[in-house]
């Protein structure tokens, strides 16, 4: 009877230790804390009966393999777990309901200043206000309008290399702007800038140092289109200004300062996970905040809302990618970072951004992933931010929906070995001019591959290209795109080396592909093969099996089907090419993008935009 009792406590202690060693703690030790804005304690047990008050509270409570739940409420906050989860353990955040945090505080007590304007103490700096249910706007001259991309709400203006910007048909008194904010968008309009005004007279601005200013001014100086944002300017309902703690809002018809409610943005993020290892975080809500998961290692982001990630950023130079020393930003510096991802081996999925003055999602590091994410409305800056923005090494971007940027939606500048695939990617060049919707420049892309993305839209007024890689590109391979409704579909300035270019579709462009360059530069070892377009496949140094015909007989061209019908010319007229031809139905791959007799690719998110109304109602109802 002792053998036998022996025997299964041996059996007992083995199952155990197997058990502890196959990863199940999380099942004997983990615990799940929940959090409730609404109802809860920080001093309370953490249960769903007693929960806790703060998230930031309960991330001092987790361990590895542990979830903190956190219930329907707005959590004006930003949490910084101090504990990292680990490989089959991670530390989760996940909402439950609609769980929305938001880099606001609450303003409610005002007092009269000046006629319709109302002041409140905010000691710390206000980046961004909504007052009800509606979006102040920062006070500015001209008023703004209500598209961000528009210049036709902007003035005339003339930018000048003594650091000048005159505004046209302008005249205010002496000093009248002095310590404000001037941006302007001139010369070829490539980019915005941003000055501190140190002076002013008449129509004249004097501004202080800044990039543009050492920059050619051939490019970036001379006739645009420029604002003025300064407490004098504050002259409109629904405007507001913020500077030496003092918070001011120009009443709307109807609004008094008695009852006025407001959530005033004074903190960057909502989540802050620098330096974390194995966090995930699911299904919640930032609003008026932006997500940190920089410099971190095996991080998640699942199912959430990222909605206005970035505010106004005072920029000394707008090209935000710049690698040099002095004063030149590196992408590690700068402020226009939206959703902020570097580290690696990290993954941000089934996600919706919007509404930025930067970049919608940044991305550095190596190894990391975006997926299956709608990402829309960004760079209201105009400079060299991006719906996405990629620098590193090893990245993936798939499955996303990318759309509306002042320049570029897609920028994989300093990005080696980065795949962009099976995205749809859309209005690019809302303001600025010279971009592509996808945009490089003097990066070796390592066999970086760009395929089977839907690249269509681009409004800029010149040089308005699909995929554009710019001067010293080196080895992308680009296939199995369709490019339509752009000047250029595909352009590779030179020099430019070991570029493939392959079973490419264009349509409704004026140039199927083109190479600017400086005297003396070339194109090098550039594949053109299988490519389809009624315009000409002629800059590369071999050339095999490309199509130009006006009859390419696709399905429904105006409606984006680029399929082909029984006839087409592109069909079985393609070359096999190894590591991008692939599988084929016929004796020979297609021209083009598209294989007739198989099931045609597929590009874009299926992440549908939240009802951003519903989610400024829910804020101010807590």
């Amino acid at each position: 009877m002792m053998i036998t009792d022996k025997s299964r406590f041996r059996s007992c202690k083995g199952l155990l230790l197997f058990l502890f060693f196959m990863g199940f703690p999380q099942f004997l030790g983990a615990r799940g804390w929940y959090v409730s804005a609404v109802r809860g304690e920080d001093r309370a047990a953490g249960t769903r009966e007693a929960p806790l008050r703060t998230i930031g509270h309960a991330a001092t409570l987790l361990r590895p393999g542990d979830t903190c739940y956190i219930l329907e409420g707005v959590y004006r906050e930003e949490v910084v777990p101090p504990v990292d989860g680990k490989a089959g353990l991670p530390v989760v955040f996940t909402g439950m309901g609609e769980a929305v945090i938001t880099g606001t505080v609450r303003v409610t007590s005002w007092l009269p200043w000046r006629g319709r304007i109302v002041k409140a103490w905010v000691p710390r700096r206000v980046t961004q206000l909504w007052v009800g249910s509606r979006r102040a706007s920062w006070a500015r001259e001209p008023d703004e309008g209500n598209d961000p991309f528009s210049t036709a709400t902007m003035a005339e203006v003339t930018a000048t290399p003594d650091r000048t910007v005159s505004f046209a048909g302008r005249h205010w008194p002496r000093d009248h702007w002095i310590g404000g904010y001037c941006r302007f968008l001139t010369g070829k309009h490539w980019i915005a800038h941003a000055a501190r005004i140190v002076t002013s007279r008449d129509s004249v601005l004097v501004c202080d140092t800044g990039d543009v200013w050492n920059r050619n001014p051939a490019v970036y100086l001379g006739k645009g289109w420029g604002v003025i944002h300064h407490l004098n300017a504050l002259d409109s309902p629904g405007e507001w200004f913020w500077q030496h703690d003092t918070l001011y809002y120009h009443l709307r018809e109807g609004e008094t300062k008695d009852g006025l409610r407001a959530e005033a943005r004074c903190r960057q993020w909502g989540v802050n996970l620098r330096g974390r290892h194995h966090v995930v975080l699911q299904n919640l809500t930032f609003f008026l905040a932006s997500v940190n998961i920089e410099e971190a290692e095996h991080c998640r982001m699942e199912g959430c809302n990222v909605l206005y990630p970035v505010p106004f950023f005072f920029y000394w130079t707008g090209w935000v990618r710049n690698r040099g020393g002095g004063k030149e930003q590196s992408i590690a510096h700068w402020e226009g970072k939206g959703l902020s991802l570097s580290g690696k081996g990290n993954v941000v999925r089934d996600c919706y951004v919007a509404h930025s003055w930067g970049d919608g999602i940044s991305v550095g590091g190596i190894n990391n992933r975006v997926e299956n994410c709608l990402v829309e409305d960004c760079d209201w800056s105009a400079t060299d931010a991006a719906v996405i923005s990629v620098t590193g090494w090893g990245h993936t971007i798939t499955g996303c929906t990318l759309r509306e940027a002042a320049r570029s939606v897609l920028v994989n500048r300093y990005a080696g070995k980065t795949d962009i695939l099976h995205n749809d990617l859309s209005h690019a060049g809302r303001m600025c001019e010279d971009l592509g919707i996808t945009y490089s420049y003097h990066t070796h892309g390592h066999g970086s591959r760009i395929a089977r993305n839907r690249v269509h839209d681009n409004h800029a007024a010149s040089t308005a290209s699909g995929i554009y890689l710019d001067n010293y590109d080196t080895a992308y391979v680009v296939d199995h795109n369709i490019v339509w409704n752009v000047d250029i579909a595909i352009q590779t300035n030179k020099p430019a080396v070991g570029h493939r270019i392959c079973n490419n579709t264009a349509w409704h462009c004026r140039k199927a592909m083109h190479a600017w360059g400086r005297e003396g530069t070339t194109v090098e070892d550039q594949l053109v093969a299988n490519n389809l377009s009624d315009q000409p496949w002629d800059v590369g140094t071999r050339f095999l099996t490309n199509i130009t015909t006006h009859r390419p007989r696709f399905n429904d061209p105006e409606h984006g089907d680029f399929t082909l019908r029984p006839g087409s010319p592109a069909i079985d007229k393609g070359t096999p090419i190894p590591g991008i031809t692939g599988e084929y139905a016929g004796k020979a791959p297609d021209a083009g993008a598209c294989e007739y007799g198989l099931p045609p690719w597929k590009a874009g998110s299926s992440v549908v935009p939240p009802d951003e109304l519903s989610i400024v109602k829910h804020i101010m109802k807590y």
